[in-house]
């Protein structure tokens, strides 16, 4: 197959299962801005999926049953690892320990960011990573009409 016949991917938009979805999506708005654009509820009224964006970032939570909490062995998270860019990363670790949440100290790895990390309510373990030379155009939102050209 040639390069320009290839498939393209445009986006990634991970999806997790969660415990509890309102604690999980006050998590996510809280500490890293995250917004609701779409969600779905079951026939009995009871939010079970959402879609949620800050930025250039999206993600998608789904509550999952007693049953299928019960059957993931190890423990929900514990497969994951997800990393965010906040703006400020300084801030961002103050605010969550001041919230009583235990996230590691930052420090410099060895090829080129500050990072430290947490786990979210449902211990998907959370990098927060920031470039040494700081935020780059990639950080910056996009303009989500015309998603049809394709960036180089």
């Amino acid at each position: 197959m040639s390069e320009a016949s290839k498939p393209r991917v445009r986006k990634l938009v991970p999806s997790l299962g969660v415990s509890d979805l309102h604690r999980s999506v006050a998590f996510y708005r809280e500490f890293f801005g995250f917004a609701l654009i779409d969600s779905w509820e079951n026939a009995a009224g009871e939010a079970v999926w959402c879609w949620l964006r800050a930025g250039v970032a999206e993600l998608m939570l789904q509550q999952l049953t007693p049953e299928q909490q019960i059957t993931l062995e190890p423990a929900v998270g514990q497969s994951w690892v997800m990393y965010l860019r906040p703006e400020d990363i300084d801030e961002t670790r103050r605010q969550l320990l001041r919230a009583g949440l235990e996230v590691s100290e930052i420090e410099l790895t060895a090829y080129g960011a500050r990072e430290c990390f947490l786990t979210d309510p449902d211990g998907y373990e959370l990098w927060l990573s920031v470039p040494e030379q700081g935020l780059g155009a990639e950080d910056e939102d996009e303009d989500f009409t015309g998603l049809d050209s394709v960036r180089h």
